[in-house]
C-alpha cells in the first residue's frame, strides 16, 4: 500500500490531523528568540492558562521574582507581555507612549462596545473622542468649584440616606454606588436620580453586572469560539443585553430629548456639548468620529469608569476605617479643627486636612482598586527592556507593583497613612503612587474622583463614627477581583456623633 493510500485512513488522517495542528499550535505560541523570558512551553488552546487561578496575582508575583520585571506568557494563542514596577511601567507607557498607547483587538470590546466610544479605541478615534471628551468635561466645571458644589450637594443626600439607617448594621454598597454614579448623571444628562428610582436601580444593576462579567469570564477575549456554545455558559448573552437595555432606557432617550430640545449657547450638560460638537463638524464637513453613536458608548464608558472605582475606593476606606479606628478618630480630629461642626467641609478646606488627604492617598495604594491597567497595544514592533516585542503583543502593565514594591514602601502591606506626610507636615506624593494610571491613557475622570473622595469622605467622618456590627465582626481584607478589585460584602454602623 502506497504511503498516500496510508495517509488517507481514517484513524491516520485524524492523527496526522492532530500533529499538524499541533505543529501550527507550537509555532504560532512558542517563545521566539528575542521575547522576554517567562513560563515553559505552553500547551496547545490553553498557553499558560492552565497555570494561573481565578486571581492571577499571586503567580504573577512569583514570576516577577523568577523572570524579572518584563515576562511573556500565552494565554490561549495571544502573547501577553506584562510590565512590573514603577520605573518600568513609567518607560513604557510615558517615555515610549508614541509606541504604547493603543488599545489591543478585543473579542469582548469588540462585541460590547463595537470599537466605539473612548475606552476600548486608539488611534485618531481615541484622540479625537478623549480630546472632545476632556474639553467638555472642562467646561463643565471638571476641576473647579462649580462641579464642587454639586458633589457637595449629591453627598447631602448620602448622609441622609445613612442617617436613615439609625445606627443599624447596614451593606451600603448599592447606596455609595448610585450617589456616585449622580454625580456623573449630573455633569452628563444635567439631573440627577432618587435613590429608589427604579429604572435607575435597574440600570445600575445592569452596569455592575456586566462588570463582574466581563472580569469573571475575560478567557473569553483568548477563545471566540467559545461564544457559540450551547447556553450562555460565559454570560456573554446576558452582558449584551445588558448593555442593550442601559442603551435604550438611559442613553438614547437623555440623547433624543437633548436633541429635541437643543438650542445654541452654553452647554447644559455632556450630551449637550457633545451634540453641539457633531452639528459643528456636519456644518464643516470634516471627517470625524463625533457622531451618535459614538456618544452612546462614551456615556457608557464615563458611567462605568465614574462609578465603579470611586465608590469601590470609599467602601474600602470604610473597611479600613473598621480595621484602623485610630485612622479615623485622627481624620475627625483634624476635621474638627479646621472645619468644625457648623458647615460642610469644602475643597477651600483641603490644603489644611492633610492627615485626611494622606488616608484618602493609602486607600487607593492599599485597597489597589485597579490592580491590572486596562490591556495596552502596540502602534509597531518595539525593542524595550532588550527584549522585542512584535506589534500583536497584548501588553499589561501590572500597576500594583508599584503601588505595593517593598524596594519602594516600607511595610506595604501595612495600612499608614503617615507615609505620605513628610517631616514637615506637608503632603507627599511618591513617584510609585500611580491608582489612576499613567501616561496618556491616565484616567480621564482622576480629577473628579480626588475631589468626590475627599467631599464623600470628609463629611461621612465629620457626621458618623463608623464601627462594625455588635457582634465586632470585621471585614475582610481580601477583596474580590473582577474589572475591579472590591471588598467582599460587609456590614458598618453609621453612629451619628453628638
Amino acid at each position: 500500500m502506497s504511503l498516500f493510500a496510508v495517509l488517507l485512513e481514517p484513524t491516520s488522517l485524524l492523527a496526522v490531523s492532530v500533529l499538524v495542528l499541533s505543529l501550527l499550535w507550537w509555532r504560532s505560541t512558542r517563545r521566539p528568540p528575542g521575547l522576554p523570558p517567562g513560563p515553559g512551553p505552553a500547551l496547545p488552546l490553553l498557553g499558560h492558562l492552565h497555570l494561573l487561578d481565578k486571581d492571577p496575582r499571586p503567580k504573577f508575583r512569583e514570576w516577577r521574582r523568577q523572570y524579572g520585571d518584563v515576562f511573556s506568557l500565552y494565554m490561549g494563542g495571544q502573547l501577553v507581555v506584562v510590565l512590573n514596577g514603577y520605573h518600568v511601567i513609567k518607560e513604557a507607557l510615558v517615555k515610549n507612549a508614541d509606541v504604547f498607547s493603543d488599545r489591543p483587538y478585543s473579542f469582548l470590546n469588540d462585541r460590547i462596545d463595537e470599537n466605539k466610544g473612548l475606552v476600548g479605541t486608539s488611534g485618531t478615534h481615541w484622540k479625537e473622542q478623549r480630546k472632545v471628551s476632556l474639553e467638555i468635561l472642562r467646561e463643565m466645571g471638571l476641576g473647579k468649584n462649580v462641579l464642587a458644589e454639586k458633589v457637595q450637594e449629591e453627598v447631602t443626600y448620602y448622609i441622609k440616606a445613612l442617617n436613615s439607617f439609625e445606627g443599624r448594621p447596614a451593606d451600603v454598597e448599592e447606596m455609595t454606588h448610585k450617589s456616585v454614579s449622580n454625580n456623573i448623571g449630573s455633569i452628563v444628562f444635567g439631573k440627577r436620580f432618587e435613590y429608589d428610582d427604579p429604572t435607575f436601580t435597574h440600570n445600575l444593576k445592569c452596569m455592575d453586572e456586566n462588570i463582574k462579567i466581563i472580569g469573571a469570564n475575560a478567557v473569553i477575549n483568548f477563545f471566540p469560539w467559545l461564544e457559540y456554545l450551547p447556553g450562555d455558559l460565559f454570560k456573554l448573552k446576558l452582558a449584551l443585553a445588558n448593555v442593550a437595555l442601559v442603551e435604550n432606557q438611559l442613553s438614547h432617550p437623555q440623547i433624543k430629548a437633548h436633541v429635541d430640545t437643543y438650542s445654541d449657547g452654553d452647554a447644559k450638560d455632556f450630551i449637550h456639548a457633545y451634540i453641539r460638537e457633531i452639528r459643528k463638524r456636519e456644518e464643516s464637513g470634516q471627517p470625524t468620529t463625533i457622531d451618535e453613536e459614538n456618544l452612546v458608548k462614551v456615556i457608557g464608558d464615563l458611567f462605568n469608569a465614574g462609578t465603579e472605582t470611586t465608590a469601590t475606593a470609599i467602601r474600602w476606606a470604610l473597611v479600613f476605617f473598621l480595621h484602623n479606628p485610630d485612622v479615623q478618630d485622627k481624620c475627625y480630629d483634624e476635621i474638627q479643627r479646621v472645619v468644625g461642626t457648623e458647615r460642610a467641609p469644602s475643597m477651600r478646606d483641603k490644603p489644611e486636612l492633610t492627615y485626611l488627604e494622606a488616608t484618602i492617598m493609602e486607600v487607593l495604594r492599599r485597597a489597589n482598586v485597579v490592580p491590572f491597567a486596562l490591556q495596552h497595544g502596540l502602534s509597531r514592533d518595539v525593542t524595550f527592556h532588550g527584549y522585542t516585542i512584535p506589534k500583536d503583543a497584548v501588553v499589561l502593565p501590572f500597576q500594583e507593583t508599584a503601588l505595593s514594591d517593598p524596594e519602594m514602601w516600607e511595610e506595604p502591606t501595612a495600612f499608614r497613612p503617615e507615609r505620605f506626610i513628610g517631616a514637615d507636615g506637608k503632603l507627599l506624593k511618591p513617584d510609585p503612587f500611580i491608582p489612576f494610571g499613567i501616561g496618556r491613557r491616565v484616567c480621564l475622570g482622576e480629577p473628579l474622583a480626588r475631589m468626590e473622595l475627599f467631599l464623600y469622605l470628609a463629611t461621612m467622618i465629620q457626621h458618623f463614627r463608623f464601627l462594625p456590627p455588635e457582634d465586632g465582626q470585621l471585614p475582610s481584607l481580601e477583596g474580590i477581583l473582577a474589572l475591579t478589585h472590591s471588598p467582599k460584602p460587609f456590614m458598618v454602623r453609621a453612629i451619628p456623633r453628638e
